[in-house]
This record gives structure tokens, C-alpha cells and sequence, in this order.
């Protein structure tokens, strides 16, 4: 722990912030107490765990002269340190007046009769005014912050299967508050998934992770603002070959009918078999704004807008509740009939990292939904579920909390939930138990090596339903199976790490790893690394992209820098080579196919197709609606007893 000693007064304070839910669910938060950080560490103690919210009360730190308010001990450290607050400390900026504390933040005063002044650009989003201001002071735009970044890789189909070849991908990342003073290492080891410290080691020495731009040496001191990147060999997991289909367009708004296994945006090991990603390469919508989510396994409705505009007014319209939304599920026993059961229990969200929620009236954010029973037959029921909040899993969670969790669901129709699966919000364990349970069973290996897996349900005496349902996605649909390249070749100058003209790569031993892919092992590289994401479901609030800090995170063969937020890289020299035998389609850099790497753990390994019911759970959403509009789809053919 730093000590503060050394500060003025009336620098740093320290705020004693409550987070409280309005009703309609939204956080507030409200200062309590502001005491001078002199004053305050006299007769208290402050430890790197000083700022972690409890009971909904949370401490933070505000420094005055820079307006800044900071979440944590190594945030503030940080702060400190940085060129930006020594100016401000010594001469503090004109319109210190012009700021107040709203809502826990900093934020610019009001003017002109309550309304803020414009800067322009209104109609531009966060991303786009961030690349307009790099434009306009000379800095760098990444190639991850343009369309070059859906020329990265190479898309092909196998029957029931979207496939992506591997390719080289560079997550970047600022250096946060906690890791500067930290080694690169120890970065690394503890921030992401292990690797072997030698392994660790060739990816520096090679110049595979970078700070700066530069190598450096694996006990290198992370400083302030320090820029690192990871180039990694990056599978990605396969998704249905289902076509996603149109299901209204105009000049504001394109509505999809999004099917199962497809994240909607880049996250975890997901990035061109998204949504966001087969709009732009196969059907040429390359710049949708995202308005809200569904579940990976989940199908149905998603609206996109094709202005930050219209985003925002569709974004206000859905949190201010005047967007409905009716979906379908199926569960298992008789729910009850002839009237609305209404569910109003709590959600929390008890892991953003694995995406696990339960019933919490203590600590969850309100929640509601309404379920009515639209069909029974044979110990299965169809229901109607309108949920007129939007919490993560919130429906599937009240599925649970019923006793009835849906039929398929890997997550909430598990008995890591107790001997009653989560019925009446009972676990019997604690949330950091549970999390520990879900994690082991949903590994990776452990899913590879599992019984269940060898006797997947898609042996052909298990029902056949799902594979119809797969059919029906794919009816009078000409999905053309030839590859879904590239459009040109990459000719982009602003790649921060450049794998072929470093000087510090060893040229020879790239080239080598970079080499032709043999034949024997083509079908193998790109099979699910062991579908634990099949078997665990990603969250409704699936990890942003953010173009401008974008975190690093693992692939595996890379212990990549990320939480959460990705970002890509295309290469100077990389084309796309394709015919029409998928077996010969390769990413290519200077020649090379980047089919294989030798240093990739992922290319060592051979995994199996996911299991195609384990690629969607029995939840549809069939219609949004609004004042004056309303987007449906037909329901799926596992919802027709």
C-alpha cells in the first residue's frame, strides 16, 4: 500500500458512494461522505481492497484538480504518477467550475437551459468520434478500428458446421493501475490463464508480445500508460452453418432472425463467427450499431441500427420499457395451465467471467417476467415468456426458480444448482462454490474426456428433433459452400506488431511456424476445443468490444492480454487464398499458410465437432414491438408438439 503523505490537501478525497435501484432498475449512486485522503488515512486504514463495494456501499477516491473519480487503490496510484495529474496539481484547469459529481462521476455541468453544448459529431457514436479525433491529431488508427478487420480470415462450411482457418490476431491493451510496478510475467501468470514460463518466455523473446512497440525482456516493469500487445494463433470455435435471415430492413434499421450458437459481437474465443462479423462479410452490412443482445444459444429477433442515432433512440426505447418482447421456450413436466404466472424475484449476476446468475432478494437487481403455458404433450410443455425487464438470463433464471428450467439449458437445468436445480432460488451452496463447481465441470478437458461427450445425444437413437430443427433453419436456403474470402488483400501500414518486418523476430523460426499445414491434421485444427462454451453458455452481456482499450485475452496457444474487450490486427503483407475446395482455401502471410503454428497449443491438439444440440437451447424470441412497429419471426420447429 502506497502511502499518501506526500499529497496536499484538497487533491484527493475520499467518497463514500451508496449504489441503490430506482424502480425501473436502473443504479443510482449517491455520496454519503467526502473527506480529504489526508485527513481520512490518519485514524483510517486503507488496503488494495479499500474500494470493494459491500452491502451496496462502495469507497472511491476523487482527485480534485484532474475531475477524475478512481475505483481502486492501484487506479489512484497510477492517477498519481501520470504527467497529466502533476500538471493539474500545479496548475489547475479555468473550468474546474464547470464540473459536479452526478451519479458517482465526474461529469460536465449543464448548460444553455439545461441542455449540453454540442461539439459536433452528434450523430456519431463513442467509436466513431474517437477515430474522427485520432484523425484529426495525426494518431495512429489501428486497422481493428476500420473494415480491415473483416479481411482478417477465412470463412468455409462443412456440413451443419461455420468454420474460421486459424489466423495471427494482436490484442492490445493499456497498462491498468494494478499491473504498473508489476513484471511482465507476473502480468500474465496471474491476470490471465497459465502458461509455461518458458513458453512465456519464446513468445518474448521472438517478439510475439511486445510493450511499446518494442521487445523487452519477460521481468520488464509495466509502467504507466504502457502499451502492450500479444500476437496470437487464434482458433475459433465453430458455430451453425444456418444462414442468418432478413427479417425487416429499412434506411434506419435492419432486423435479423439470429440463429442458435452465433454470439452476437466478438467475445472470449468468437470474433468472425459472430453476427456482427457474417453481416458485413457475407451479406455487406459492415457498419451496424448493436441496440441489445441475445444469448449465444439463443435464437430470434435482433434489431441493429445503422446510425449511433438511431442506437441510442432504440437503446433508450428498450431501458425505458416501451419495447415489448414475447419469446418461446420448451421445459420439461406440465406447467401450469389456464392462467399468467408471474415471476418478480431478484436477478445478480454472481460471475460476469462465466456468466451465471441467481435468484437474489438481498443483493439482485428487480426483475419480472410473466410465463403462460401455450402447449403440453408428453410430459413437455411450450411457454409464452414476456419479460418486462432485461437482466442477464432473466428468463431462464425464473424458469429455474419455478422448477422448471428449460429443457436443454447446459447452465440452469444442472444439479450443480442442488438435488432441486435452483427450484424456489435454493443452491445450498455458497456463490463462490457454485462458481468453483462450474468451472471444473465445464472445462475444457473435462468436457473432451467425458463420458458425455463420447455418448453425445447425437447418436441416432437420441431424438431426432434437434437435428430437424437444424434442417428447418437451413430450408430453401442456398448456403453456398464455397469460401467466404477476403475482398482484397490487406494493405494496411498501421499494424503496431508486424509478425514479417520486426527486426526483432527471428525471421527463420516465424517463417517455420508459419509453414505449409499438413494434410493429415487440416480436418482436426478447427474442431471445438472441447465445447465447453457449448456447454456453458455465454453471458447475455457478452464481453464489449472496446476500440480503444482494448484488453488482451487468451486463445489458448496465446495467454493473450484481455478482459473481456478485444480488438484486432490485420497484417501488412497477409492475403487470402481460396477455391472452391475448402481444403486448399488458406490465410496466407508472405506466401505462407497461417493454417499452423508450431509454438500454438491449440495445433497440437485434437478436438472434436460439437455435438449439434449442444449448439442450441430450447429459447426463441419471437417478437419485439413498439409504438408503431413489430418485428416477428415464425416460431422455431422444436416449439410445434
Amino acid at each position: 500500500m502506497s502511502d499518501f503523505d506526500s499529497l496536499s490537501e484538497n487533491v484527493v478525497f475520499v467518497l463514500k458512494v451508496s449504489h441503490e435501484s430506482n424502480a425501473n432498475g436502473r443504479i443510482h449512486q449517491h455520496i454519503l461522505q467526502q473527506t480529504d485522503l489526508i485527513h481520512y488515512q490518519k485514524e483510517n486504514k486503507i488496503d488494495k481492497n479499500f474500494c470493494r463495494k459491500e452491502a451496496k456501499i462502495q469507497m472511491k477516491f476523487s482527485c480534485y484538480p484532474c475531475r477524475k473519480v478512481l475505483e481502486s487503490v492501484d487506479a489512484l496510484n497510477c492517477h498519481l504518477q501520470g504527467k497529466k495529474h502533476r500538471e493539474n496539481e500545479t496548475n489547475p484547469p479555468d473550468d474546474l467550475n464547470d464540473f459536479e459529481i452526478i451519479n458517482g462521476k465526474w461529469k460536465k455541468r449543464a448548460f444553455n437551459g439545461g441542455v449540453k453544448r454540442k461539439h459536433g459529431g452528434n450523430d456519431l457514436s463513442k467509436r466513431e468520434r474517437t477515430k474522427r479525433n485520432k484523425t484529426e491529431r495525426n494518431m495512429e488508427i489501428l486497422p481493428q478500428h476500420t473494415h480491415e478487420k473483416f479481411n482478417e480470415a477465412v470463412t468455409y462450411f462443412e456440413p451443419a458446421y461455420r468454420k474460421v482457418r486459424p489466423y495471427y490476431f494482436t490484442f492490445v491493451a493499456h497498462a491498468k493501475g494494478r499491473w504498473v510496478g508489476r513484471s511482465l510475467w507476473d502480468v500474465f501468470s496471474k491476470e490471465f490463464r497459465a502458461i509455461p514460463k518458458d513458453l512465456f518466455q519464446t513468445f518474448v523473446d521472438k517478439g510475439f508480445i511486445k510493450v511499446n512497440k518494442e521487445t523487452v525482456s519477460s521481468d520488464y516493469k509495466v509502467q504507466n500508460n504502457d502499451f502492450i500487445s500479444h500476437t496470437v494463433h487464434r482458433h475459433e470455435l465453430p458455430v451453425t452453418s444456418a444462414r442468418i435471415k432478413i427479417v425487416h430492413e429499412d434506411e434506419d434499421t435492419l432486423v435479423v432472425d439470429k440463429p442458435p450458437s452465433i454470439p452476437v459481437h466478438p467475445c472470449g474465443r468468437y470474433r468472425h463467427n459472430t453476427v456482427i462479423f457474417i453481416l458485413a462479410k457475407e451479406q455487406g452490412y459492415k457498419d451496424l450499431h448493436t441496440v441489445h443482445r441475445l444469448d449465444r444459444l439463443t435464437s430470434g429477433i435482433l434489431m441493429f441500427a445503422k446510425s449511433a442515432a438511431k442506437s441510442r433512440e432504440l437503446e433508450a426505447l428498450i431501458s425505458g420499457r416501451q419495447v415489448r418482447k414475447e419469446y418461446v421456450c420448451r421445459v420439461n413436466g406440465e406447467f401450469p395451465a389456464d392462467r399468467e404466472i408471474v415471476v418478480d424475484q431478484p436477478i445478480l449476476v454472481v460471475s460476469y467471467k462465466i456468466g451465471v446468475c441467481i435468484i437474489s432478494p438481498e443483493e439482485g437487481k428487480p426483475s419480472k417476467t410473466v410465463f403462460k403455458r401455450v402447449a403440453y404433450k408428453d410430459g413437455v410443455s411450450v411457454v409464452a415468456c414476456k419479460p418486462e425487464t432485461g437482466r442477464m438470463h432473466q428468463i431462464r433464471v425464473h424458469l429455474q426458480y419455478l422448477g422448471f428450467p428449460i429443457s436443454n439449458d447446459p447452465l440452469y437445468n444442472s444439479d450443480i444448482f442442488g438435488p432441486q436445480k435452483g427450484k424456489d432460488g435454493q443452491i445450498g451452496k455458497t456463490k463462490e462454490q457454485l462458481i468453483a463447481d462450474l468451472i471444473e465441470k465445464h472445462t475444457i478437458d473435462n468436457w473432451i474426456q467425458s463420458e458425455e461427450y463420447e455418448n453425445s445425444r447425437l447418436k441416432e437413437e437420441h431424438d431426432s428433433e434437434t437435428q430437424q430443427d437444424f434442417e428447418a433453419m437451413n430450408e430453401n436456403e442456398d448456403i453456398d459452400k464455397k469460401i467466404i474470402m477476403s475482398d482484397s488483400t490487406s494493405e494496411s501500414k498501421e499494424d503496431n506488431v508486424d509478425l514479417q518486418k520486426s527486426d526483432t523476430h527471428d525471421e527463420s523460426n516465424i517463417e517455420k511456424s508459419k509453414a505449409k499445414f499438413n494434410d493429415d491434421s487440416k480436418n482436426e485444427i478447427l474442431k471445438d476445443k472441447g465445447t465447453s462454451d457449448s456447454k456453458l453458455t455465454e453471458s447475455s452481456k457478452e464481453s464489449e468490444i472496446d476500440q480503444e482499450e482494448s484488453h488482451l485475452k487468451e486463445s489458448n496457444c496465446d495467454t493473450a492480454i484481455s478482459e473481456n474487450k478485444v480488438a484486432s490486427e490485420s497484417h501488412d503483407n497477409a492475403t487470402t487464398v481460396a477455391t472452391n475446395d475448402n481444403n486448399d482455401a488458406k490465410t496466407t502471410i508472405n506466401g505462407n499458410s497461417t493454417d499452423y503454428d508450431e509454438l500454438c497449443l491449440d495445433c497440437q491438439r485434437k478436438y472434436k465437432d460439437p455435438p449439434q444440440d449442444t449448439l442450441l437451447i430450447y429459447l426463441h424470441a419471437m417478437k419485439y414491438s413498439g409504438e408503431g412497429w413489430e418485428y416477428r419471426t415464425d416460431p422455431p420447429s422444436w416449439a410445434n408438439l
